[in-house]
């Protein structure tokens, strides 16, 4: 059903979302709708207690018909009964059509038996200034994953909270930490976060049958599910992801956990509420959806706990440097290679020190001037091949300079940026010029300065901002309006571009 336009407020159109599955999910009738879920209120049990402190900062609830997983869905919203919240996010999946990114809707309530409840406005515009984020027709009409959760967030939770409901479509490892920290912002203490998702569903209707219908089934599917329930509890995105590729599991939950695992940090402390099948309710496996519930307690709010930079010592930057030494020379001798870490360097040890992935820039300078600099802004892979590949690429694929030639080397100094994951930051006035490192983000055009660049053209924070918007091909005053800033910091170590003569026992040079 579409969204009906039923007037204006102020001057803006108003648009209600009406309900697409009550009276079949769920009752449409509001005295049946909260008879119902007031009885599954009193059955729902959980397996652990959720309760207490700290906090309460999002929950992992399912998102099939009342009858199946309601009582797990209100055992992991119990905790919060009586909870006053400003804003509550719903991520959920898209089972209807598939896209990049993640989508708003277009309308300004979304209705359901129980009354309308009014999207966050504020917040809508601004992620709709984000490249990630995108309004699609028709998308949200039709989707049960997030209408499923508000009838019980409606009764669960003190009235008065604005609704943010986004659904989180394709996106790879890097996409999914982007959206985590565009979203992280708006996660402060009057925020909840629910993350909308099933986990396996078994059998030949979704296409997925890894081991037979017997005996053992239940114990399969559980010993299946928990697989990546521990991903979720040791806060691993990268290890959801391996898991999910490693197993198939047909978890629709994956791309809204995955937002959710790059929000979290090691203050978080997820709990395990209840887990439960329809298998097992109905004794068809056959046909089995998995259902979890759990919460994620922490003092701090997710956007006061913005993922930092673990600082590395002198001794790593200089072991870091010297891989990008090794990597320079190699490509450079033979115009095109990158030197592959099997080839004298101590791959164990490298993916012990430096196997996190991390953004990593190189930069190399003659005579002071610049010479060639690439780096990647998103850990995307770990940090010894970002430097690698990036040093690598300096000195041949820079497009603003010829390759490097061997008769530059002597002479040349080499810099090692090491970058802390990139947030958004409200308004360029929050830049702050010299410290942080600067991503500037209009029309389709991008741009960044590493921290140190400011410091060394003794640039102010307007100057730095009129060169940054030049750089991405705006013009010098684009950045004062509709345009969106990200931040990080960086450690650096540079030095002349040499091998060393001898090691000091950790692989760094003495000179």
């Amino acid at each position: 059903m579409a969204t009906i336009i039923t007037g204006s407020s102020q001057g803006v159109e108003r648009r209600v979302r009406p309900p697409a599955l009550a009276g079949t999910w769920y009752p449409g009738q509001p005295d049946e709708l909260s008879t119902l879920i007031a009885t599954l209120q009193g059955r729902s049990k959980p397996v652990t207690e959720a309760a207490g402190s700290p906090p309460i900062r999002a929950v992992i609830l399912p998102h099939a018909g009342y009858r199946f997983s309601g009582e797990t869905a209100l055992a992991g919203l119990q905790p919060l009964k009586g909870a006053t919240f400003k804003r509550v996010i719903v991520l959920g999946p898209s089972h209807q059509k598939s896209f990049m990114g993640l989508v708003l809707p277009r309308a300004t309530h979304f209705r359901t038996p129980l009354g309308e409840i009014p999207l966050d406005a504020g917040a809508m515009a601004r992620l709709a200034n984000h490249p990630m984020f995108h309004t699609i027709p028709g998308v949200h009409d039709q989707e049960h994953s997030i209408e499923i959760q508000l009838p019980l967030l409606q009764t669960v939770l003190a009235q008065g909270f604005q609704l943010l409901p986004l659904l989180v479509g394709q996106m790879d490892a890097m996409g999914f930490a982007q959206a985590a920290e565009a979203l992280r912002p708006l996660c402060d203490d009057k925020t909840l976060l629910v993350i909308s998702g099933d986990f396996t569903h078994y059998g030949n209707h979704f296409n997925y049958q890894p081991f037979p219908v017997d005996a053992k089934i239940a114990d399969n599917l559980k010993t299946l599910d928990m697989g990546a329930v521990a991903k979720i509890l040791s806060r691993d995105p990268q290890g959801f992801l391996d898991y999910k590729q490693q197993s198939g599991i047909t978890a629709c939950a994956f791309g809204p956990v995955m937002v959710l695992l790059n929000l979290i940090s090691h203050p978080v402390e997820p709990r395990l509420v209840q887990y439960r099948t329809s298998g097992s309710e109905n004794g068809d496996f056959s046909h089995s959806v998995s259902y979890v519930a759990m919460t994620f307690h922490a003092t701090q709010n997710l956007a006061e706990m913005g993922p930092e930079m673990g600082v590395l010592s002198k001794n790593d930057m200089k072991r870091l440097h010297t891989l990008a030494i090794t990597a320079v020379m190699a490509a450079v001798q033979s115009q095109g290679a990158v030197k592959t870490l099997e080839e004298g360097a101590d791959l164990e040890e490298l993916q012990e020190r430096f196997g996190e992935p991390s953004g990593a820039f190189v930069t190399l300078k003659r005579s002071g001037r610049l010479r060639g600099c690439i780096g990647q802004l998103q850990p995307v892979q770990p940090l010894y091949k970002a430097v690698m590949e990036n040093a690598a690429h300096a000195a041949l694929r820079d497009s603003r300079f010829k390759p490097v030639a061997s008769s530059e080397l002597d002479g040349m100094e080499l810099e090692v940026s090491v970058l802390s994951p990139m947030r958004p930051i409200a308004s360029w006035e929050n830049f702050e010029v010299g410290r942080q490192g600067v991503v500037l983000s209009k029309q389709g055009r991008r741009a960044v300065f590493l921290p140190e660049v400011a410091v060394e053209q003794g640039w102010s924070r307007e100057e730095t901002l009129n060169h940054l918007a030049q750089k991405a091909g705006l013009p010098p005053d684009a950045w004062r309006q509709g345009a969106t800033f990200e931040v990080f910091t960086s450690q650096t170590y540079t030095a002349p571009l040499r091998l060393p003569t001898h090691s000091n026992g950790d692989g760094a040079s003495d000179s």
